[in-house]
């Protein structure tokens, strides 16, 4: 896990424009930090790599269909439930049915295509049926944050601290009210986990925030009439859609570029080249920059109308699933078969033999109890909300199979990130609250 892709992509809505303009520039932090995520030299030459080792191997995907836990944590500010931000559970089924329809072309549903291009990518999504402890659960996590809304640039982290469960075994989605005409952003995968500690960051803290998507509460699911406020184009469920796209390595179709010749690719060689995104639900459809052929406006990587969007291309989901298959917190996430629980393959241990780290807090705010159960921690960090180490503490024993007590006292209240690393390189986090 070690540290988390800290560029992550923002959909915002601008609705007098009728259009979603991604706010990326705004978060690529600089051009070195931008070489490891998707579209960039480092990301890009390991994917290429890996599908050339793949195609050589009549085993390397199998079709099987990928299965994602999804937990979705709904960040309200005190309406009760099925009011407002505290969206109803058939709410949130009804997102988990639309991903499911579009990312498998569902016959008979708004998923479904005809274009030769379009694929059931055989990944699909289901509400959690485990929480980290093994317990039984619906995915679904209300928190009372009393927050009216999120500032996604100056907040990210603050508003998944209020709740998220391991991204290695579980897709995270926060729904909330986000500030401005924003309506979502995904962290972008990686590769290799030594990438995340040899990536520069500006300013120079650790990004330790759960990784995972975002969505604003009134494009989340099939939103019923006047429940999707400003957002009338986006009620169909297509941002999740999207931003989950992003999350599993997907590009905008025209590569964020600004014209033709300008162009830049989305490493999907059946989208057409577009001159920058399409806004709306156009008709007739505007010519590529390879005319005659139009360009592919019901692409969910475009910036289309909801209502518009029904494909996902062959090489889109090769991309994806070769994500599934390889980048850190993707492949761990995934699991295969009918089953959609914490893992098919790694079902949750009872109790003090499950592999992780918990934490005990004392009341008077003086120390924090890391106990591993399992690993031996090698190496112990303390951050706080923001991602900024805590350096001034201190432990009672050597790091290894046994409970280290570390000493904060005087610490704010507010939510703090322990990030622990077993002998393996295996990163853990967890996190207390000081009141």
């Amino acid at each position: 896990m070690i540290r988390y892709g800290f560029l992550f992509f923002i959909l915002l809505s601008l609705p007098v424009l009728a259009q979603r303009p991604c706010a990326t520039d705004a978060q690529a932090i600089n051009g070195k930090l931008r070489d490891y995520f998707p579209g960039g030299k480092y990301f890009e030459s390991a994917v290429r790599n890996l599908r050339d080792t793949e195609e050589k191997s009549v085993t390397s995907d199998d079709e099987s269909i990928y299965n994602i836990p999804v937990v979705v944590h709904i960040l309200h500010n005190g309406e009760a439930e099925g009011s407002g931000r505290n969206i109803s559970a058939e709410r949130v089924q009804s997102q988990i049915t639309i991903l499911n329809q579009d990312y498998g072309k569902e016959p008979g549903s708004p998923g479904f295509n005809s274009h030769p291009s379009g694929v059931d990518t055989r990944i699909r999504f289901c509400l959690a049926n485990q929480d980290p402890d093994g317990n039984p659960s619906n995915g679904i996590v209300r928190v009372n944050t009393g927050v009216d809304a999120f500032n996604i640039f100056t907040q990210n982290a603050f508003l998944k601290g209020f709740s998220f469960w391991n991204p290695e075994k579980y897709l995270n989605i926060w729904v909330c009210k986000i500030e401005g005409n924003f309506i979502g952003y995904a962290q972008y995968p990686m590769i290799s986990p030594e990438w995340a500690d040899s990536i520069p960051m500006m300013p120079n803290i650790e990004d330790v925030q759960p990784d995972g998507v975002v969505i604003e509460y009134r494009v989340f699911g099939n939103v019923p009439a006047g429940e999707s406020g400003p957002y009338t184009a986006y009620n169909k469920g297509r941002t999740a859609s999207h931003e989950i796209g992003h999350y599993l390595g997907l590009l905008h179709i025209w590569g964020d570029g600004f014209s033709c010749l300008d162009n830049k690719t989305d490493y999907c060689s059946d989208t057409p080249p577009q001159a920058t995104f399409t806004s709306g639900c156009p008709f007739p459809i505007p010519e590529s920059c390879l005319p005659p052929a139009k360009s592919m406006i019901e692409n969910y990587m475009d910036y289309t109308n909801d209502g518009c969007m029904n494909i996902f291309t062959a090489e889109q989901k090769k991309r994806m699933r070769i994500v599934l298959r390889n980048c850190i917190r993707r492949k761990t996430v995934k699991t295969v078969g009918s089953i959609c629980g914490i893992s098919a393959t790694e079902p949750a241990e009872p109790g003090s033999t499950k592999k992780g780290i918990r934490l005990l807090s004392d009341p008077e705010g003086n120390f924090v109890e890391v106990i591993p159960s399992g690993i031996e921690i090698r190496e112990l960090s303390v951050f706080d909300l923001y991602g900024r180490k805590i350096t001034a503490y201190e432990t009672e024993r050597n790091f290894a199979a046994y409970s280290t007590r570390i000493k904060i006292p005087g610490l704010r209240p507010g939510t703090y990130f322990v990030r622990v690393k077993d002998g393996s390189g295996i990163s853990r986090l967890a996190s207390f609250r000081r009141f």
